[in-house]
């Protein structure tokens, strides 16, 4: 018989291993999307575990879930990274 922990960490790895399926085929390579208009952050997504909750990172906003149904507990948009400074020009 499988304990509560155990069950909530099963339900957790399941509904993450979902989550990046359907985001795997739902989406093109991120080589293909570039920047583009509304899309400050590249890359897939980050994923962090934490009492009762996940943390999930993708596009720029950070989801929290509930580790027992994966339900979105809160979602809040991140700002978007300063600029890179740009480079000094070398004199020779």
């Amino acid at each position: 018989m499988l304990t509560k922990r155990e069950m909530a960490i099963g339900t957790a790895a399941t509904g993450l291993l979902a989550l990046s399926f359907v985001g795997w085929i739902h989406n093109s390579p991120a080589a293909a999307q570039g920047p583009g208009p509304g899309r400050g952050f590249m890359g897939g997504a980050s994923v962090a575990a934490s009492g009762d909750y996940v943390y999930v990172v993708r596009g720029g906003t950070l989801y929290q879930l509930k580790a027992m149904d994966l339900s979105i507990a809160s979602q809040k948009d991140l700002p978007m990274p300063a600029p890179p400074p740009a480079p000094a020009d070398k004199a020779p």
